[in-house]
């Protein structure tokens, strides 16, 4: 092998090896675990892609549930800055829209879309708000 690929493979298994990852990123699993924990029973839920809260956001599609008869949008990103982006990507797609009643809960590297139409059931908001306490902690 020549000086040239040694010193590239070199530069390759370097910059590999200093790559950072966020050790502080939360999981789907882990945040299904936190709605577990607090009681919440969540079910898988096909909703139509052209619903406005299961678009892809900077990148990524949601795991969507049903959470007491309403719509729970979960996207996990890789890091807290490509949340903040999703959540910016989301502002411009829907700044010209007429949406129904939503809350959004933001924590490390996770977006939660509670779409609950009309009225916010206090008991659900203040276990979300459990949800992203716990999540936030871990």
């Amino acid at each position: 092998m020549n000086k040239v690929a040694l010193i590239f493979l070199l530069m390759v298994f370097l910059l590999i090896g200093c790559q950072v990852t966020d050790s502080n990123t939360i999981t789907l699993e882990e945040t299904l675990s936190s709605f577990e924990e607090q009681e919440m029973s969540l079910i898988d839920s096909k909703v139509n892609d052209k619903n406005i809260f299961v678009m892809k956001l900077n990148g990524v599609r949601p795991s969507v549930y049903e959470l007491d008869g309403k719509m729970l949008s979960v996207y996990i990103y890789d890091s807290t800055k490509e949340r903040e982006n999703g959540l910016e990507d989301f502002r411009k797609k829907t700044e010209l829209a007429n949406l129904i009643s939503y809350k959004v809960y933001e924590v490390k590297n996770v977006i939660l879309f509670y779409v609950y139409e009309k009225n916010l059931n206090s008991e659900i908001d203040s276990k979300i708000q459990n949800v992203v306490s716990k999540l936030s902690e871990g």
